[in-house]
């Protein structure tokens, strides 16, 4: 089957929009008054910057819609453990010895990554395993339904999921029970269904779309918080009808783009950053950790003065980190040649056995 680079480039995009985010969360965004125009600018920013997680689980329906539970399927969660591991050794040693100037040792290192805390971000992880085990049967009910029902188990899921975070933000209208714990199955069908009925607008309506809505929502948090710090509230989570929106229009422009490649190397650095989202996604923890906490308090301290050096630290934390991950990537072909080659070892040693008890 022809690659649908629209995917790989939309996964880059969303590992970028992670690494955005996180520059807020470190450098005092959520402690700072939200009073003035730069201010104003940062909330819309924000709006774009959240749907980085919806991205993702999009992208799994839109991909993974036609996944079977076999023995085949089990088999390569092997790989994203195995990514996992590698990330969460890695990330542990190395945010041990920048704060605290010791190496952990082996029993402790094992336990954060059984307790998915050796690597800050890996509660994706702790998310996406199950949904992963999840996801043939979703595609079960998915694709046994008609039309019509699948656009009802995205009203209801909508209903259940997305509605409470603006219609509850003063009285409880609405069941707010599924908001945290259904979302990701919710933005899974969303990927699902743009696969198979995607918005039928043209470009240039989608982007304008896409910006009045980032624009409005921004506007909408800016007042809401206005002269106070950021209130991170169900209306501002991954989960919110801000992110739901947002990442719906963006995820249907970027596949509905023509994206047609001829350099045949550009092709595949695209697929090979694409392939390495994860990995560096789980790295970005010790530059973010190494770069706002030890670098950026000598050059800055308040956000608006830290806010200068938002663009080069970004980019230079996207680069480290998928510079770690294809580190990690060549680790991963490593040990999986050397795991077969212990496999063919052992294969043929039995043999041998076999041939010398018939003898």
């Amino acid at each position: 089957m022809k690659r649908l680079l629209n995917c790989d480039v939309l996964r880059i995009l969303a590992f970028c929009l992670v690494i955005s985010v996180h520059f807020l969360m470190y450098n005092n965004f959520y402690s700072t008054e939200t009073l003035g125009k730069t201010m104003l600018l940062v909330n819309i920013l924000r709006c774009l910057f959240i749907i980085c997680v919806p991205i993702f689980l999009i992208l799994s329906g839109y991909l993974m819609n036609q996944k079977k539970f076999n023995k085949e399927y089990c088999k390569k969660i092997s790989k994203i453990l195995l990514t996992y591991f590698l990330c969460s050794i890695v990330c542990s040693v190395s945010i041990s010895i920048v704060f605290g100037n010791n190496i952990p040792s082996i029993k402790n290192c094992l336990f954060q990554v059984i307790d998915f805390v050796g690597a800050p971000y890996a509660w994706y992880v702790n998310m996406y395993i199950g949904l992963y085990f999840f996801i043939p049967f979703l595609n079960t009910l998915w694709n046994n339904l008609e039309k019509e029902n699948k656009k009802w188990l995205i009203i209801i899921l909508f209903i259940f999921v997305i509605s409470p975070t603006i219609l509850n933000l003063r009285w409880n209208i609405i069941p707010n029970y599924w908001c945290g714990i259904a979302f990701p199955i919710l933005y899974y069908f969303v990927g699902c269904y743009l696969k198979e009925f995607p918005i039928k607008i043209s470009i240039y309506k989608n982007i304008l779309i896409l910006i009045l809505l980032i624009v409005l929502f921004g506007l909408f948090n800016y007042i809401k918080c206005y002269n106070n710090v950021f209130e991170i509230g169900i209306y501002s989570e991954n989960f919110s009808f801000e992110a739901f929106f947002v990442s719906l229009f963006f995820a249907n422009l970027i596949f509905n783009l023509k994206i047609e490649i001829k350099s045949k190397k550009l092709s595949k650095f695209i697929i090979k950053l694409s392939n390495l989202t994860f990995a560096s996604y789980l790295l970005s923890a010790i530059f973010d950790n190494l770069f706002y906490s030890k670098i950026m308090p000598h050059l800055a301290t308040t956000f608006h003065e830290r806010l200068a050096y938002m663009i080069p630290f970004v980019l230079t934390i996207i680069i480290c980190s998928f510079l770690c991950a294809y580190i990690i990537d060549l680790l991963e072909k490593l040990l999986k040649k050397i795991t077969n080659w212990i496999i063919t070892i052992i294969k043929k040693l039995k043999e041998k056995l076999k041939k010398m008890c018939i003898n």
